[in-house]
């Protein structure tokens, strides 16, 4: 990649556009299923209307059916306010469990696609970093597309936290295909984040070590 401002702020807005874009796609779903089901309503509204006895267990079906879409798109939207607030801030303290876990949710669409199950680390609390969320969200979303990419075996990314003095790592664990991962494809995400980027052993997966604070890096 490039230093170059121009070409990273285009980069910037091709990674919003696509999550943004998966979002959408997420909550244009959960309309469809709501009105096939508002429409399956009308269909026993006007058997009642002919005197047909209706079936209650049936009616209870689409209401819990239209509550689970309900919440689902609450969810998805409460996901699309954080993701969208992480550009608030250049470098903001945030847990850095809470954002794993968003990017992970923000990506099972694309995993679904590879037949990919995605495994986020337990909510931590505590586990702060200050960094450029945006920038951190960008590098995972990344690391995850990468691996499914080149995922032939193992059909199953986890996704775990290691801490140290120095800072905290973030462990991609997957068994197949990760070892050719072409690193210059991020490198400048790699810079802005004072953090590094290695191929385990046993190219099992990737890890990402991050500093504590990117402010001391970066004085």
């Amino acid at each position: 990649m490039t230093d170059n401002p121009n070409a990273i702020g285009g980069e910037n807005l091709r990674f919003f556009g696509k999550v943004t874009a998966s979002i959408s796609h997420e909550i244009k779903n959960v309309l469809a299923i709501m009105n096939e089901k508002a429409g399956l309503l009308k269909d026993l509204t006007l058997m009642a209307q002919k005197g047909i006895t209706l079936d209650i267990n049936r009616i209870q079906s689409i209401a819990d059916d239209l509550r689970a879409q309900i919440k689902r798109g609450d969810d998805i939207i409460k996901n699309m306010n954080k993701y969208s607030h992480s550009v608030d801030h250049e470098i903001a303290e945030v847990n850095l469990s809470e954002l794993i876990g968003l990017m992970v949710t923000l990506s099972e669409r694309m995993a679904s696609k590879h037949g990919i199950t995605l495994i986020a680390p337990p909510v931590q609390s505590g586990l702060s970093v200050r960094t450029r969320p945006f920038m951190l969200e960008q590098l995972i979303w990344q690391c995850l597309q990468m691996i499914m990419e080149r995922s032939e075996q193992d059909k199953t990314i986890t996704v775990e936290i290691a801490s140290s003095d120095q800072g905290h790592q973030i462990i991609l664990r997957n068994k197949g295909g990760a070892a050719s991962l072409p690193k210059e494809a991020i490198s400048w995400l790699i810079k802005t984040l004072h953090a590094d980027l290695k191929i385990m052993n046993g190219e099992t997966g990737l890890v990402v070590s991050l500093p504590r604070d990117i402010s001391v890096q970066e004085d």
